[in-house]
């Protein structure tokens, strides 16, 4: 225990002599006792929070954008690039592969390198992809193969995006306002820039020729990009990440600075009592031990991730293709469409992302994925008795609930992992998870033909969201409210 400007530091190495361990900043797999994480959780929820909010959750957003601007603009994509139907259906797949590789490298990466770094490196990424794709789109120069190879260089980065950037939002949020701080900076910016995208799509293709307006729309998410790396190049590591390594005073100092914007405010920060961390034991990381210890945690984080991706990236290649192949809906117009889906999904991210707070994760999670599990069993019972405009208002109340259950998964799995496995954990989940976006555009495509066909795409995919449903029931543990580091307890 010491001074530093006046300030009270109660971090104690555990064995090992404190001015080595604290001078160094190298020290790793120590046992420690610290109040700098009891003083993040106690922290009323200040302007800080909603910048960091903002600021990371931004990313997602960009994500959000960088997908629906190919699966809103897909049918116009593939008239240009006079693609066939099989090479449709695998642009968003194609995305998926690069995401699922991402995410399993990179977020390994951001529990070994850090938070920080790995946020900027998978933006910048993200930014490679979509300015070639822009260009060449603008140029006439693109084909098949060369757009597969760019969208899985986005979706790469994009992979890295989500364990790096989740990560650090759950470790800087107090534990009572994490599902929704998470789910609202995932899934409901991730949707909201789904929504911008296809507006963007829609003004494009209604002012410019089908290839400028494509590509066009490709670098309108570089300029947004490069908007969110600046704003984050400010940003501080997580000083849970800091811990893990050793790195106490720099911890400590990123604390400091969070608890500076609450007195600003004149909030009242009371005391609290240092909880001990052993990064050898509780809060140790390793593949190997995400595949022992926390074997029912992952294999549940997996589930819900499949489950959850099946039904979310139809949304991208499915839905477009019953639209325009069944029911002869006009390419140009259902990016319009898709932002009116998206947008239900926003909202439904929004309340559920509030009721993990206030009812509990278990709850929350299996409402959302039992919910839209059940209504889409229906839509596929009626499809054939009812009018289109019927379809489409079931399709929104459907996706209010699937992207809904994009969003309330994430709190929880962030929280279900230690902390020097959290990125590990998130991105080998995402990864498995993608899976499903992969595999549910070719299972599905071969019944798109006729009304009747839609049964089977529809029934098939609620049996899916019913088994994240089980799942959760059967594994989910309930981490209302709690810290990290109790909930990352097994």
């Amino acid at each position: 225990m010491g001074y530093r400007n006046g300030t009270l530091i109660h971090t104690y190495i555990i064995g090992l002599p404190i001015a080595g361990a604290l001078s160094s900043g190298k020290r790793e797999d120590s046992k420690i006792s610290t109040d700098l994480l009891p003083r993040l959780d106690r922290l009323p929820t200040t302007s800080w929070h909603y910048r960091i909010l903002l600021i990371l959750g931004s990313g997602l957003f960009l994500e959000g954008f960088s997908v629906s601007v190919a699966g809103s603009q897909l049918g116009v994509i593939s008239h240009v690039l006079n693609l066939t139907t099989l090479e449709s259906l695998s642009v968003t797949p194609i995305f998926l592969i690069g995401e699922l590789f991402g995410a399993v490298y990179l977020g390994h990466l951001a529990d070994t390198r850090g938070r920080k770094l790995l946020f900027m490196v998978s933006l910048a990424i993200i930014m490679a992809g979509d300015v070639l794709v822009g260009l060449l789109f603008v140029a006439n120069a693109l084909n098949f193969a060369s757009l597969a190879v760019l969208r899985a260089i986005t979706g790469f980065g994009v992979g890295g995006e989500f364990g790096a950037s989740i990560s650090a939002l759950q470790e800087f949020t107090p534990a009572r306002i994490r599902a929704f701080f998470t789910g609202t900076g995932n899934a409901v910016l991730f949707d909201l820039g789904g929504v911008i995208a296809s507006f963007t799509a829609f003004f494009l293709l209604s002012v410019l020729l089908p290839s400028t307006a494509v590509g066009t729309a490709f670098l309108v998410g570089v300029v947004i990009a490069v908007a969110i790396f600046i704003g984050r190049v400010g940003l501080p590591e997580s000083p849970r990440f800091l811990l893990s390594k050793g790195r106490t005073e720099e911890a400590t100092r990123v604390v400091e600075r969070i608890e500076e914007s609450a007195k600003k405010a004149g909030k009242p920060l009371p005391p609290v009592q240092p909880i001990e961390i052993d990064f050898r034991g509780s809060e140790a990381g390793g593949y190997g031990r995400l595949f022992t210890a926390y074997r029912n945690r992952l294999i549940l984080a997996w589930t819900l991730n499949f489950t959850e991706t099946w039904p979310y990236y139809s949304a991208f290649s499915v839905i477009p293709l019953i639209l325009t192949k069944v029911f002869n809906y006009p390419g140009s117009t259902v990016a319009l469409l898709l932002a009116t889906i998206t947008g239900a999904g926003v909202v439904g991210v929004f309340v559920m992302s509030y009721v993990l707070d206030a009812v509990g994760r278990r709850s929350g999670i299996t409402i959302s994925y039992g919910v839209a599990g059940l209504l889409s069993i229906v839509i596929g019972l009626i499809v054939t008795s009812i009018s289109f405009s019927s379809f489409i208002a079931l399709l929104i109340v459907l996706y209010f609930f699937v992207y809904a259950a994009a969003g309330v998964l994430y709190p929880q799995i962030g929280e279900m992992f230690p902390t020097k496995a959290r990125g590990s954990a998130l991105g080998t989940a995402v990864g498995f998870g993608r899976l499903g976006g992969i595999l549910a555009p070719f299972a599905l495509a071969s019944f798109i033909g006729t009304v009747g066909g839609l049964l089977p795409v529809f029934v098939i995919t609620g049996v899916v969201l019913l088994v994240g449903a089980a799942a959760e029931i059967v594994f989910g543990p309930e981490l209302k409210k709690k810290s990290l580091e109790e909930s990352a307890r097994v």
